[in-house]
């Protein structure tokens, strides 16, 4: 017998393709949303989300001054005011994850009883860790650590620039870095591939709540679900695009010494949006996938460089201490909310992070889900959660490390946190090679994502699989439009800031899919959704 959740009646799924021109697909507050069948997009969706965008990017055109006045009251607010509730959220997540992989939940397939994975194992890590990490573990990989080894996170009581320093930088690199920040995708992740491939209901963000409202992801409030995803995934993929900007520019000025002016930032996201855009409007699936295959090619090489040409039994040591500093004080960590303090640091660095990971959190979730049919919910937890946060580990321990050790802060001073890395191979041979080489690495991972959220972003606003390229092109462009007014501040505060903002209606969001998870999971033999 077909189960009903929470009295939703039944309804099938939307369906642009029906036998009748037009068909009355909602209500929405009285009024009565008629969509063609040969329509490109579902125009609540598309409209609202799209005119967000429209209106923000205008504004912030025409009003600089005004738009960053109120953005950044709204910032501070939300840090001071909300701060303790991104760290419960996330730090609940956490827990939810873990307890879903230990207990008898684990078992639960993401599929029928025998459905097969799609990839081989090591591909299919591959694709995770490749889908996620972007560019941002190049720009802070060797920046943070240095950052706190000079100015010692508030929770850690050592001196700065000493051994405790170090230690301190790394666990709270870890910290950021570690399983906290992937409990976030899973969290998204497992329900909504549990409801897909189990209730065959389409690859959308607002299917990860069908177990809490039913039939009603068809309707109203799934499209309303919908639209909060795509402004949180443009907020993230704009500070992306934005801090992987700064990053390029400031690799042209520092080791080239071409400075592209005040106008730096616009010329670089316009090459970027210009480059995946193309790749978004003619579908390079192969292109992109060889793409992604390089990437972590590159990762794995860089990493292994400067593990074998730098100080390797420090990395080794520092990796270890941190490490074991990390287990002992996660829940500590997790739930730092400096009371009666003012929340700054936390602002620019936990929150930031949180909001970061949870802005990332809808497009990544269904490209998860996607590649993850067949899987057991416990091979999802250990291979989006625990082995990424292990390669992370890794990469920050040497990458990291090495930024410490050659003690990297002057470049940081004088050029900004977005040069770290390429000060950082001015202390290894090849340095004309590195440097292209972490140019390539920097763009190739900006673009990979930027045209797999571009692909998301066009499937929220359609519902189809493979929506229609104009449409997936105008997300492209709108990606582009609204990084090119954060970045062309050149003000790394304001691009962090989109971030933290957009983030804000996913908290509850990620809360509704935890529950719907443990909702999920409970019963292994539903009948799919006819």
């Amino acid at each position: 017998m077909r189960r009903q959740f929470l009295g939703a009646p039944h309804k099938p799924p939307y369906n642009s393709c029906s036998s009748t021109p037009f068909a009355c697909d909602f209500q929405f507050w009285g009024f009565c949303m008629t969509v063609e069948k040969n329509k490109y997009f579902d125009p609540l969706i598309t409209y609202v989300s799209g005119g967000c965008t429209v209106v923000f990017v205008l504004l912030a055109i025409l009003f600089p001054n005004f738009m960053a006045e109120k953005i950044n009251s709204a910032n501070a607010w939300t840090t001071n005011s909300l701060g303790w509730l991104y760290l419960l959220v996330v730090f609940g997540l956490t827990l939810g994850c873990l307890v879903l992989m230990i207990g008898p939940w684990g078992k639960c397939k993401l599929g029928g009883p025998d459905s097969k994975p799609d990839y081989a194992n090591f591909t299919w890590f591959g694709l995770l860790f490749g889908s996620a990490i972007a560019a941002g573990i190049a720009f802070w990989g060797p920046a943070e650590p240095i950052y706190h080894y000079q100015a010692v996170p508030p929770y850690f009581p050592a001196e700065p620039m000493t051994d405790a320093a170090a230690t301190a930088a790394m666990t709270q690199s870890f910290f950021h870095w570690g399983i906290s920040a992937w409990a976030i995708y899973v969290a998204l992740a497992i329900p909504l591939a549990h409801a897909a491939y189990t209730r065959n209901l389409p690859l959308r963000f607002s299917t990860a709540f069908y177990y809490l409202i039913g039939d009603r992801i068809h309707g109203r409030t799934g499209k309303i679900i919908d639209i909060f995803a795509i402004v949180a995934t443009m907020g993230g993929l704009a500070t992306t695009t934005g801090l992987t900007a700064l990053q390029v520019v400031a690799g042209l000025k520092y080791h080239y010494h071409l400075d592209l002016g005040d106008n730096a930032g616009y010329v670089i996201i316009a090459a970027f949006t210009a480059v995946f855009s193309f790749a978004v409007y003619t579908g390079l699936e192969k292109g992109v996938k060889i793409m992604d295959h390089m990437n972590i090619i590159l990762f794995l090489g860089v990493w292994l460089f400067i593990f074998l040409f730098g100080a390797k039994l420090y990395f080794i040591e520092l990796g270890m201490q941190a490490g074991g500093e990390y287990l002992a004080s996660f829940v500590p960590l997790s739930l730092f909310t400096m009371p009666g303090l003012e929340k700054d640091w936390l602002g620019g660095w936990t929150i930031f992070y949180w909001a970061w990971w949870a802005s990332w959190a809808p497009f990544v979730s269904i490209f998860v889900a996607r590649v993850s049919k067949g899987r057991s919910v416990r091979a999802l937890v250990l291979g989006c959660m625990l082995l990424p946060s292990l390669a992370n580990f890794l990469w920050y321990a040497v990458v990291g490390g090495a930024g410490i050790h050659y003690n990297i802060g002057p470049v940081l001073k004088e050029h900004g946190v977005e040069a770290a890395i390429f000060g950082l191979i001015q202390h290894y041979p090849a340095v004309e090679l590195m440097a292209v080489v972490a140019l390539v690495l920097i763009s190739m991972l900006f673009l990979t994502s930027a045209n797999s959220a571009a692909m998301s972003l066009a499937m929220f606003s359609t519902g189809k699989e493979h929506p229609h390229k104009y449409v997936r092109l105008f997300w492209a462009l709108a990606l582009g439009a609204v990084a090119m007014v954060l970045c062309g501040t050149g003000n790394l505060k304001s691009i962090q800031t989109a971030s933290i903002l957009s983030a804000v209606p996913l908290l509850v969001l990620l809360v509704m899919a935890m529950a719907s998870t443990f909702i999920g999971v409970k019963d292994n033999s539903v009948e799919p959704s006819k």
